[in-house]
């Protein structure tokens, strides 16, 4: 009796542990790539505040500056479309759990 009560609850907890899992591995996913993101940032400021810093041309620092933004914008792009893909495939990890669930569920009431 005590045994088929604790594979029972083994059996209902398993989907609240895979949504822990994917919550986790997305979360730590998000993570990494905002940390990637903002050193890249952060080394690329440097480097323009450098380049800026040694001009004497107001044409050059502008045209400097410019070059420099729509960098910033492609990688700022990039970044949001990565996070974006992250987020679609937990969602999606999420949804096929669900349905798993509901499908077990049903097979287990009948």
């Amino acid at each position: 009796m005590f045994t088929k009560i604790s594979e029972q609850f083994t059996t209902a907890i398993k989907p609240f542990n895979s949504l822990i899992e994917i919550n986790t591995k997305s979360f730590e996913q998000l993570i990494n790539l905002q940390k990637t993101f903002l050193t890249a940032i952060c080394w690329e400021i440097a480097a323009q505040t450098k380049t800026l810093s040694t001009q004497t041309d107001l044409t050059k620092v502008i045209d400097d500056q410019k070059y420099y933004t729509d960098q910033l914008q492609t990688k700022v792009s990039a970044s949001a479309q990565n996070a974006y893909e992250v987020a679609t495939k937990s969602s999606e990890e999420v949804a096929n759990l669900v349905r798993g669930s509901i499908s077990e569920a049903a097979n287990f009431t009948k």
